[in-house]
């Protein structure tokens, strides 16, 4: 199975992003655009894992969950990887607060713990949802004209109180995703 952990964002979010996007686009360099019916905010990718390890992998990430008190968050600000060059992905930023970064963290454990062939990535946690990936990178003044556009809130704030194993299905339209576990958030006593 191909698998990754997430939080799923609001239909209502999710519509104004692409409303935010379309207005944008047309400017912009070709890029692949992500289909924002879609979206959501990847917590961690697992990628090709043994069906035989899920059932493992969900019992820990139940555990590595459930201390955590649900909390909001909100898309919010646009912007490019690499940062100050180039760009080959355009994103939308996240105003979260620091439980976020705690329940990546702790989700991540939960993987490494039950997932032998999982490597966690060296770099920092950035939390943004990808809108498009430039197989041509776009120069400078197209990645700040993007984060232009998307300056400010995207949307409404909206309530997270559990987080999803999906499972990834490549097909030749686009990925289908399909939830695998929802892992509530219990709040039984704040951070692990």
């Amino acid at each position: 199975m191909r698998l990754f952990v997430a939080l799923e964002v609001p239909e209502s979010v999710r519509a104004e992003a692409g409303r935010r996007v379309e207005a944008v686009k047309g400017s912009l360099p070709p890029a692949r655009w992500v289909d924002l019916d879609k979206v959501h905010l990847t917590l961690i990718f697992l990628g090709a894992t043994d069906d035989a390890l899920v059932p493992g992998l969900a019992a820990a990430l139940a555990r590595a969950c459930s201390p955590f008190q649900p909390f909001s968050l909100a898309l919010a600000d646009g912007g490019t990887f690499p940062p100050r060059r180039p760009a080959r992905v355009a994103w939308i930023g996240l105003e979260a607060p620091p439980d976020l970064q705690r329940l990546q963290a702790a989700a991540q454990a939960a993987v490494v713990s039950s997932v032998p062939s999982f490597e966690a990535e060296d770099r920092p946690y950035h939390p943004h949802v990808t809108v498009a990936r430039c197989p041509a990178p776009w120069p400078r003044p197209a990645a700040e004209a993007f984060s232009a556009a998307l300056a400010g809130p995207v949307g409404d704030s909206f309530p997270v109180d559990e987080v999803v194993l999906f499972e990834s299905q490549l097909r030749r339209g686009g990925a289908l995703y399909r939830v695998v576990e929802r892992l509530p958030l219990a709040g039984s006593g704040g951070a692990a």
